[in-house]
Protein backbone atom coordinates (compact mmCIF):
# COMPACT_ATOMS: atom_id res chain seq x y z
CA UNK A 1 0.00 0.00 0.00
CA UNK A 2 1.06 3.09 -1.08
CA UNK A 3 1.69 5.80 1.81
CA UNK A 4 -0.33 9.03 2.00
CA UNK A 5 0.93 12.12 1.58
CA UNK A 6 0.73 14.21 4.86
CA UNK A 7 -0.12 17.57 4.81
CA UNK A 8 -0.30 20.78 7.23
CA UNK A 9 -2.86 23.75 6.54
CA UNK A 10 -1.62 27.02 7.84
CA UNK A 11 -4.11 30.03 7.70
CA UNK A 12 -5.76 32.37 9.76
CA UNK A 13 -8.89 31.72 7.89
CA UNK A 14 -10.14 28.97 9.64
CA UNK A 15 -13.13 29.01 6.91
CA UNK A 16 -10.17 28.78 4.42
CA UNK A 17 -8.71 26.12 6.88
CA UNK A 18 -11.93 24.06 6.72
CA UNK A 19 -12.52 24.19 3.40
CA UNK A 20 -9.34 22.57 2.23
CA UNK A 21 -9.63 20.52 4.48
CA UNK A 22 -13.57 19.25 4.01
CA UNK A 23 -12.17 18.96 -0.10
CA UNK A 24 -8.64 17.09 0.73
CA UNK A 25 -10.78 14.52 2.07
CA UNK A 26 -12.30 13.22 -0.70
CA UNK A 27 -8.90 12.18 -2.23
CA UNK A 28 -7.23 8.96 -0.40
CA UNK A 29 -4.12 9.49 -1.26
CA UNK A 30 -3.09 12.63 1.24
CA UNK A 31 -4.17 13.30 4.77
CA UNK A 32 -4.56 16.30 6.53
CA UNK A 33 -2.50 15.72 10.26
CA UNK A 34 -1.65 19.71 11.35
CA UNK A 35 -3.90 22.89 11.30
CA UNK A 36 -2.57 25.71 12.49
CA UNK A 37 -3.33 29.34 12.32
CA UNK A 38 -0.11 30.82 11.81
CA UNK A 39 3.57 29.87 11.79
CA UNK A 40 4.12 29.47 15.90
CA UNK A 41 1.08 27.33 15.81
CA UNK A 42 2.55 25.20 12.94
CA UNK A 43 6.18 25.37 14.80
CA UNK A 44 4.66 23.83 18.17
CA UNK A 45 3.20 20.96 16.81
CA UNK A 46 5.50 19.89 14.57
CA UNK A 47 7.35 18.88 17.56
CA UNK A 48 4.83 16.33 17.76
CA UNK A 49 4.43 15.22 13.94
CA UNK A 50 6.02 16.25 10.48
CA UNK A 51 4.02 16.49 7.71
CA UNK A 52 5.42 16.11 3.73
CA UNK A 53 4.26 19.51 2.73
CA UNK A 54 3.08 22.30 4.36
CA UNK A 55 0.38 24.39 2.43
CA UNK A 56 1.10 28.07 3.70
CA UNK A 57 -0.42 31.45 3.95
CA UNK A 58 1.45 34.25 3.59
CA UNK A 59 -0.27 37.31 5.31
CA UNK A 60 -1.19 35.65 8.79
CA UNK A 61 -0.13 37.31 12.75
CA UNK A 62 2.48 36.64 14.96
CA UNK A 63 4.80 34.82 12.01
CA UNK A 64 3.78 35.47 8.59
CA UNK A 65 4.52 33.42 5.74
CA UNK A 66 8.14 34.44 4.72
CA UNK A 67 9.03 34.30 8.79
CA UNK A 68 7.38 30.60 8.83
CA UNK A 69 9.29 29.60 5.68
CA UNK A 70 13.09 30.94 6.70
CA UNK A 71 12.13 28.90 10.11
CA UNK A 72 11.01 25.52 8.65
CA UNK A 73 13.93 25.64 6.16
CA UNK A 74 16.06 26.07 9.19
CA UNK A 75 14.62 23.49 11.32
CA UNK A 76 12.79 21.03 8.97
CA UNK A 77 14.68 21.43 5.43
CA UNK A 78 12.94 18.10 4.28
CA UNK A 79 9.31 19.38 4.82
CA UNK A 80 8.15 20.81 1.23
CA UNK A 81 6.36 24.09 1.36
CA UNK A 82 3.65 25.18 -1.71
CA UNK A 83 2.28 28.85 -0.68
CA UNK A 84 -1.23 29.44 -0.85
CA UNK A 85 -2.17 33.35 -2.40
CA UNK A 86 -4.50 35.31 -3.73
CA UNK A 87 -1.91 37.92 -4.49
CA UNK A 88 -0.10 38.30 -7.54
CA UNK A 89 2.76 40.72 -6.90
CA UNK A 90 6.35 39.67 -8.37
CA UNK A 91 8.22 40.68 -5.37
CA UNK A 92 7.40 38.46 -3.29
CA UNK A 93 7.19 35.36 -5.55
CA UNK A 94 10.63 35.85 -6.30
CA UNK A 95 11.64 36.28 -2.89
CA UNK A 96 9.83 33.22 -1.62
CA UNK A 97 11.49 31.49 -4.43
CA UNK A 98 14.96 32.36 -2.78
CA UNK A 99 14.15 31.54 0.58
CA UNK A 100 13.20 28.02 -0.66
CA UNK A 101 9.27 27.71 -1.19
CA UNK A 102 8.45 24.38 -3.86
CA UNK A 103 5.24 25.98 -4.84
CA UNK A 104 2.67 28.24 -5.20
CA UNK A 105 -0.96 28.09 -5.93
CA UNK A 106 -3.75 30.85 -5.68
CA UNK A 107 -6.33 30.01 -2.99
CA UNK A 108 -9.51 29.84 -5.71
CA UNK A 109 -8.14 27.18 -8.29
CA UNK A 110 -9.98 23.75 -8.93
CA UNK A 111 -8.93 21.02 -5.77
CA UNK A 112 -7.87 18.80 -9.06
CA UNK A 113 -5.13 21.49 -9.55
CA UNK A 114 -4.35 21.56 -5.67
CA UNK A 115 -3.71 17.71 -5.71
CA UNK A 116 -1.80 17.79 -8.92
CA UNK A 117 0.56 20.69 -7.58
CA UNK A 118 1.20 18.02 -4.03
CA UNK A 119 1.61 15.18 -6.53
CA UNK A 120 4.44 17.13 -7.96
CA UNK A 121 6.11 18.99 -5.44
CA UNK A 122 6.65 15.46 -4.14
CA UNK A 123 7.67 13.77 -6.95
CA UNK A 124 10.15 16.97 -8.76
CA UNK A 125 10.43 19.11 -5.97
CA UNK A 126 8.56 22.02 -6.93
CA UNK A 127 5.36 23.37 -9.04
CA UNK A 128 4.99 26.83 -10.83
CA UNK A 129 1.29 27.15 -12.12
CA UNK A 130 1.75 29.01 -15.88
CA UNK A 131 1.06 32.91 -14.14
CA UNK A 132 3.46 32.29 -11.17
CA UNK A 133 6.46 31.31 -14.05
CA UNK A 134 5.19 34.00 -16.37
CA UNK A 135 5.46 36.22 -13.65
CA UNK A 136 9.20 34.95 -12.34
CA UNK A 137 10.33 34.97 -15.94
CA UNK A 138 9.34 37.99 -17.28
CA UNK A 139 10.90 40.02 -14.24
CA UNK A 140 14.51 37.99 -14.36
CA UNK A 141 15.10 37.90 -17.62
CA UNK A 142 14.38 41.84 -17.58
CA UNK A 143 16.98 42.30 -15.27
CA UNK A 144 20.06 40.50 -16.85
CA UNK A 145 21.68 41.21 -13.42
CA UNK A 146 23.37 38.55 -11.17
CA UNK A 147 23.52 39.87 -7.85
CA UNK A 148 26.37 37.82 -6.52
CA UNK A 149 28.88 38.33 -9.34
CA UNK A 150 28.32 35.09 -10.65
CA UNK A 151 29.56 34.43 -14.18
CA UNK A 152 28.41 31.73 -16.70
CA UNK A 153 31.38 31.17 -18.01
CA UNK A 154 32.45 29.36 -15.20
CA UNK A 155 30.10 26.62 -15.96
CA UNK A 156 31.00 23.88 -19.22
CA UNK A 157 28.84 23.15 -21.65
CA UNK A 158 27.63 20.15 -19.99
CA UNK A 159 26.78 21.62 -17.06
CA UNK A 160 24.86 24.21 -18.65
CA UNK A 161 23.10 21.74 -20.52
CA UNK A 162 22.18 19.60 -17.30
CA UNK A 163 20.50 23.20 -15.85
CA UNK A 164 18.46 23.55 -19.01
CA UNK A 165 16.75 19.81 -18.71
CA UNK A 166 16.28 20.26 -14.57
CA UNK A 167 14.55 23.98 -15.60
CA UNK A 168 12.64 21.38 -18.14
CA UNK A 169 11.38 19.70 -15.04
CA UNK A 170 13.82 16.39 -16.14
CA UNK A 171 14.09 14.02 -13.30
CA UNK A 172 17.98 12.97 -12.19
CA UNK A 173 17.19 9.31 -14.28
CA UNK A 174 15.90 11.06 -17.36
CA UNK A 175 18.28 13.80 -17.54
CA UNK A 176 21.34 10.74 -17.29
CA UNK A 177 18.98 8.69 -19.96
CA UNK A 178 19.15 12.06 -22.41
CA UNK A 179 22.73 12.90 -21.56
CA UNK A 180 23.86 9.05 -21.82
CA UNK A 181 25.35 9.11 -18.11
CA UNK A 182 25.05 7.28 -14.95
CA UNK A 183 22.15 8.50 -12.74
CA UNK A 184 25.28 8.87 -10.49
CA UNK A 185 27.40 10.93 -12.62
CA UNK A 186 24.11 13.05 -12.66
CA UNK A 187 23.79 13.58 -8.92
CA UNK A 188 27.11 14.59 -9.11
CA UNK A 189 27.04 17.14 -11.28
CA UNK A 190 23.92 18.82 -9.61
CA UNK A 191 26.08 19.09 -6.48
CA UNK A 192 28.62 20.43 -8.60
CA UNK A 193 26.68 23.17 -10.14
CA UNK A 194 24.67 24.46 -7.35
CA UNK A 195 28.05 24.98 -5.40
CA UNK A 196 29.09 27.37 -8.14
CA UNK A 197 25.95 29.09 -8.34
CA UNK A 198 25.33 29.41 -5.26
CA UNK A 199 21.38 27.30 -5.42
CA UNK A 200 19.91 26.00 -2.06
CA UNK A 201 17.23 24.33 -4.43
CA UNK A 202 15.62 23.64 -7.97
CA UNK A 203 14.30 27.07 -7.71
CA UNK A 204 17.57 28.28 -7.32
CA UNK A 205 18.74 27.13 -10.33
CA UNK A 206 15.45 28.26 -12.25
CA UNK A 207 16.29 31.58 -10.96
CA UNK A 208 20.07 31.45 -12.10
CA UNK A 209 18.78 30.36 -15.64
CA UNK A 210 16.36 32.83 -16.17
CA UNK A 211 18.99 35.42 -14.56
CA UNK A 212 21.65 34.33 -17.11
CA UNK A 213 19.40 34.11 -19.96
CA UNK A 214 20.38 30.11 -20.05
CA UNK A 215 16.88 29.28 -21.64
CA UNK A 216 16.77 30.81 -24.51
CA UNK A 217 16.34 28.81 -28.04
CA UNK A 218 19.23 28.37 -29.98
Amino acid sequence: MIPKITLAIVDDHILVRQGFIALLKEFNDVEVIIEAANGLELLDQLSVKQPDIVLLDIEMPFMNGSQTTDLLKERFPHIKIIILTMYKDECWLIDLMERGVNGFLQKDVDIEIIIGAIHEVMTNNYYFDKHVSATVAKRLVESRKNPNGQKVDQLSAKEVEIIKLICEENSNKEIAEKMFLSPRTIDSYREKIMQKIGARNTAGVVIYALKNDLLKKD
